[in-house]
C-alpha cells in the first residue's frame, strides 16, 4: 500500500475522530469557548430571498410568505372550532373575547380568513399593528384610522361610537402584542384597550393575537388573561402536515418532485443497498423529518427552508437538494448583553432602534453598537424598521433563554 494511501486514510480517521469528540462534547453540554457563528446563519434570509427571486413568477407565488389560499389551508380544525364556538356564544349575548396565541409564521391570518368564511356574514373590521403603540396619542391615532373616525380623543367617545353603531361587528387586531412597551408607563395603551373591550362586548366580538412569549409576559405583569374569555393556542404542525402543505403547492402547478442526494448520501451503505425505486421515498422521508426538526412545525420557516433547497425547476419537475442542520452551539457563548437584547426583542416581537433604546434605557448610539454587530452576524434581521431575531435560530434562542430564566 502506498504512503499517500496511508496518509489519506489517517487524515480521514483523524477527521472522523475529531467529529466524534465534538459530537460527544456537545451531547454533554461542553462547547468550545469560541464557537464561530456559521456563515449559513448570516446569509440565511438573503440566500432565501435570492432563491425565491430566481424562481419563475408562477412558482414564486406558491412559496411566498403570505396568507394561504383556501386550497392550501390545512389542518386547523381544532382552532377553527374554538373560534366558531366563541362566535356562537357571543351571538347569544354572552361576554366573549378571543385571544389567539401563536408563534410568528404559524398562519394566524390564514386561520382568521378561514374562520370568517365559515360563519354567517357579519360586519368585520380588521387591523394589523406593525409598530409599537404604547401612548394615548398613538392609541387614539390607531383607532381613528381603524374605525374611520375623526378626532376621537377619549375612550368614552370610542365606547359610545361602537355601542351606538347600528349593527354588531367583529373587530380583529393582528399583532396586538405591539400595544405595550416594557418601560414605566408603557402599558397605558393596552389598559385603555381593556377598558374599551369591557364596555363594548355586546356590540363587538374582539379577536386579537399574541405571541406565546408576549402573552406569558403580559399575564404575569398585568393579568391579561382576565380580559379574554377564550384563549386559543395554535398548535405546531407535525411533519406529515408540513409535507402535505408543500405537496399541495407543488400539485397546484402539476410539479413532480425529485430529491437530489448529497455525495455523502450516495456513498452511504444504507443508500447503496436500496433498490432504485426505494431511493426517492427514502430521500423524501429523510428530507421532511429534518425539515420538521429545523422548522419546529412552523409553516413559514418550513417554506423558507424549502425555497433554499430548490436546486432548479425543469419543465414540470422540481429538483430539491438535501438540507443540513445548523450548528447552534454558539448561542451558549453569547454575552449577557446579547442575551438581554434577544430577550427584549423576543418579548416585544421586534423593536425599532428608538424603542429598543427606551427599553434598554440607553442612548440610541449605544444601542446601535449592540444591534449592528448582531445584525451583521446574522443573529438579527431587519426586514423593515424593526430588529427581529433571525427565524432560523428563534426557537433555539427561545429554549436557551428559557433555560436561563430570561423568559418564562
Amino acid at each position: 500500500m502506498s504512503d499517500k494511501s496511508n496518509e489519506s486514510k489517517n487524515k480521514k480517521f483523524l477527521s472522523f475522530f475529531k467529529d466524534k469528540i465534538k459530537e460527544f462534547k456537545k451531547s454533554i453540554g461542553i462547547v468550545d469557548k469560541k464557537e464561530p457563528i456559521s456563515f449559513e446563519l448570516s446569509e440565511f434570509m438573503q440566500e432565501t430571498e435570492s432563491a425565491l427571486q430566481e424562481l419563475p413568477q408562477n412558482y414564486k407565488n406558491l412559496y411566498e410568505l403570505k396568507p394561504a389560499q383556501e386550497y392550501f389551508f390545512v389542518n386547523r380544525k381544532n382552532e377553527i372550532e374554538k373560534l366558531e364556538k366563541s362566535f356562537t356564544n357571543w351571538t347569544k349575548n354572552r361576554f366573549v373575547t378571543c385571544a389567539l396565541i401563536a408563534e410568528k409564521g404559524s398562519g394566524v391570518t390564514s386561520l382568521l380568513n378561514n374562520f370568517l368564511e365559515k360563519i354567517p356574514q357579519i360586519d368585520t373590521i380588521r387591523g394589523e399593528m406593525h409598530e409599537k403603540i404604547y401612548t394615548k396619542e398613538s392609541y387614539f391615532e390607531f383607532f381613528n384610522s381603524l374605525l374611520n373616525t375623526q378626532n376621537i380623543t377619549t375612550n368614552k367617545e370610542l365606547i359610545d361610537f361602537l355601542n351606538n353603531s347600528q349593527s354588531a361587528k367583529i373587530i380583529i387586531i393582528e399583532n396586538l402584542h405591539h400595544m405595550f412597551l416594557k418601560k414605566v408607563g408603557g402599558f397605558e395603551s393596552i389598559k385603555l384597550l381593556f377598558e374599551l373591550i369591557s364596555y363594548t362586548t355586546k356590540k363587538v366580538l374582539w379577536i386579537g393575537n399574541f405571541t406565546p412569549e408576549t402573552w406569558s409576559y403580559l399575564d404575569k405583569t398585568i393579568s391579561i388573561s382576565n380580559y379574554f374569555t377564550s384563549e386559543i393556542a395554535m398548535q405546531e404542525l407535525n411533519h406529515e402536515i408540513i409535507k402535505e402543505i408543500l405537496f399541495r403547492r407543488n400539485k397546484y402547478e402539476d410539479l413532480t418532485i425529485e430529491f437530489i442526494p448529497q455525495e455523502d448520501t450516495l456513498e452511504s451503505k444504507i443508500f447503496e443497498k436500496l433498490d432504485d425505486d426505494e431511493k426517492q421515498p427514502y430521500l423524501e422521508e429523510r428530507f421532511f423529518k429534518l425539515l420538521y426538526k429545523l422548522s419546529y412545525g412552523n409553516i413559514s420557516l418550513a417554506l423558507l427552508y424549502w425555497v433554499r433547497a430548490i436546486d432548479k425547476i425543469d419543465e414540470q419537475t422540481i429538483f430539491v437538494k438535501e438540507i443540513e442542520d445548523l450548528d447552534y452551539s454558539f448561542i451558549k457563548n453569547l454575552s449577557a448583553k446579547s442575551l438581554f437584547t434577544l430577550q427584549a426583542l423576543m418579548l416585544h416581537d421586534g423593536l425599532t432602534l428608538h424603542d429598543f433604546a427606551i427599553v434598554m434605557n440607553e442612548s440610541s448610539e449605544e444601542c446601535r453598537k449592540i444591534l449592528m454587530p448582531m445584525l451583521e452576524k446574522g443573529l438579527l434581521i431587519q426586514p423593515y424598521k424593526k430588529y427581529n431575531i433571525n427565524p432560523a435560530i428563534y426557537k433555539q434562542v427561545h429554549n436557551y433563554l428559557s433555560s436561563k430564566n430570561f423568559i418564562h
